[in-house]
């Protein structure tokens, strides 16, 4: 769904205008509020907004002002003026910012909700030219993908190149990288509704989703993409230089700004579902070189993949959030895909049983029944993946499965294959919910932070972006786990805490109605009269006197 800024110094013309259009219906999902263009502007580095409705005339930056600042840095906003002001200067200068349209005031809801519509679809009908069969296709046909994917994939897996060598191969492959560059990895997965294609139209899907980064991520960034062997798509990305850096200045880029990165990212998420109709769940590494750090922060981000968040999905998470990186055992770039240990890494039970049931049919062709060696082979291989596993998350096999490790530890723990797959079964189960329970007390750990700080912050700053600085992650990640842990909606759950501190005022003190509406944080306190009458169908005061009496 699409999410869209509106943008006026009259704070109850954004609120009316922000409840009074059916905005599910036209496929908008999230409507954000600003009463400035500077405060536009930090929603705006914030969240990946699509549409703006702006006014033409308010203090500081003009709305005109504000599209010129936009088309800057991201063009493919589409920006809607709304104002009372006919001019035919101010609609020659909107025609000169690409502005998608321009509505006269007053305008009536139905005008409004035609000119969304007219945007969205222009919306729509670029994602389709970006995304179609036809460019994908394309895009599979060339030859330099292969050759670049395979390149990225052997520096993921720890593979090192002399300085010459490596040189020359990016430039053989015209891939803008060099040693010394600052670089960020994006660990893109697509999460279970893309299981559904065939292989396919799973590959159709992977590179339309990197055409969609290309241009989401093209203005600022470069790319760099392949597919690793747990089917995750891999972007390794560099920052352009300024028109201002310094052409002499080496090959280290400039830092890479983490939330204009995870912005992007926000973008790139949204905009999957929109248009291919699928979920992605999004992690953004620690900054490293190139090359020297690129396996350290794949290894450390599929850690973090696993351990933290398993197989929830859609999450959109900055490796920054968590200062207890597990390290990282350099042995796991010795094993081929799909070896039990990247199933494990990756939570693919599913995977994991169905590997393991091909395993244990596996029989000795002289006498039809698995050989003494072949079930000394799965024991040793599951055993090393299990106590491999554990470790690497920082913790004792011995303590995930209790009285089970004793068998390990036996000479010839199993004498035939259904003693084996019983004692596999039960140990992965306690290792599976072991990993279950850690990532839900990760997002349980998440909401009760948020909570804690919303409690104590009531007149106080209680927006999303305040509270996620808090608890140090991205706005659109702590809203979809708020809402996926509590059931209830971040905002619904302040305003459903500041009605109740509104009634409780209201009847155990004698202040009055603006000055309780000061301490909840509302600045208008028509604003707080309109919001608490709505909660409770009663104004203040009128709450107050019929329950006093």
């Amino acid at each position: 769904m699409f999410q869209i800024l509106i943008v006026d110094d009259h704070e109850h013309l954004v609120e009316s205008l922000a409840k009074s259009i059916p905005w599910e219906e036209l496929n908008i999902g999230q409507v954000y509020k600003a009463f400035s263009g500077k405060e536009a502007l930090q929603v705006l580095d914030t969240y990946p907004i699509e549409i703006v409705i702006t006014d033409i005339r308010m203090p500081g930056m003009s709305g005109l002002e504000l599209i010129e600042r936009i088309r800057q840095k991201r063009k493919r906003i589409k920006c809607i003026l709304l104002s009372g002001y006919s001019d035919f200067e101010y609609a020659k200068q909107a025609i000169l910012y690409h502005t998608a349209d321009y509505i006269l005031k007053p305008a009536d809801d139905e005008e409004i909700i035609a000119c969304l519509q007219r945007v969205t679809e222009s919306i729509n009908k670029e994602w389709e030219e970006i995304s179609s069969h036809q460019r994908t296709l394309y895009t599979l046909k060339e030859n330099f993908p292969k050759l670049r994917d395979g390149l990225l994939n052997e520096l993921l897996q720890g593979r090192s190149f002399p300085p010459a060598v490596l040189e020359q191969q990016l430039e053989s492959f015209e891939i803008p990288f060099a040693a010394g560059d600052g670089v960020t990895l994006m660990i893109v997965r697509m999460d279970e509704s893309f299981y559904t294609y065939n292989r396919r139209d799973f590959h159709l899907m992977e590179y339309a989703i990197g055409n969609m980064a290309e241009e989401i991520f093209q203005d600022d960034y470069m790319l760099w993409t392949c597919r690793d062997p747990h089917d995750y798509l891999i972007f390794l990305i560099k920052e352009k230089a300024e028109p201002h850096d310094h052409p002499h200045a080496g090959h280290t880029s400039t830092p890479l700004r983490p939330l204009k990165l995870e912005r992007e990212a926000s973008e790139l998420q949204n905009s999957v579902g929109a248009f291919l109709h699928g979920r992605i769940s999004i992690l953004i590494s620690n900054k490293g070189l190139f090359p020297q750090d690129i396996p350290k922060l794949y290894q450390s981000s599929l850690s973090l993949v696993r351990q933290r968040f398993g197989r929830n999905e859609e999450f959109l998470i900055s490796a920054g959030s968590f200062s207890d990186s597990l390290p990282v055992d350099s042995s796991i770039g010795l094993y081929d895909s799909p070896t039990l240990v990247q199933l494990l890494e990756s939570g693919r039970w599913d995977a994991i049983e169905e590997k393991l049931q091909t395993v244990f049919q596996i029989h000795d062709p002289d006498n039809g029944q698995p050989s003494q060696e072949h079930i000394m082979e799965i024991y040793f291989a599951v055993g090393s993946a299990l106590i491999h596993l554990s470790h690497k998350n920082g913790k004792r096999l011995e303590d995930i499965i209790g009285e089970d490790f004793g068998l390990l530890l036996q000479p010839v723990p199993f004498r035939n294959i259904d003693q084996l797959q019983v004692w596999v079964s039960r140990v992965l189960e306690k290792v599976k919910a072991d990993m279950n329970s850690e990532q839900g007390e990760t997002s349980a750990f998440l909401v009760r932070r948020a909570q804690e700080y919303v409690e104590s912050h009531l007149s106080g700053d209680t927006s999303l972006q305040a509270v996620a600085d808090f608890v140090y992650v991205h706005p659109v990640y702590l809203s979809r786990i708020y809402k996926f842990e509590t059931g209830e909606g971040l905002s619904a759950y302040i305003l459903r805490l500041k009605m109740i501190k509104a009634e409780k005022l209201l009847l155990e003190s004698n202040k009055k109605v603006h000055e309780i509406a000061e301490e909840l944080g509302y600045d208008n306190p028509p604003y707080f009269i309109k919001v608490f009458k709505k909660h409770s169908g009663l104004t203040p005061k009128e709450f107050r006197d019929q329950r006093t009496g």
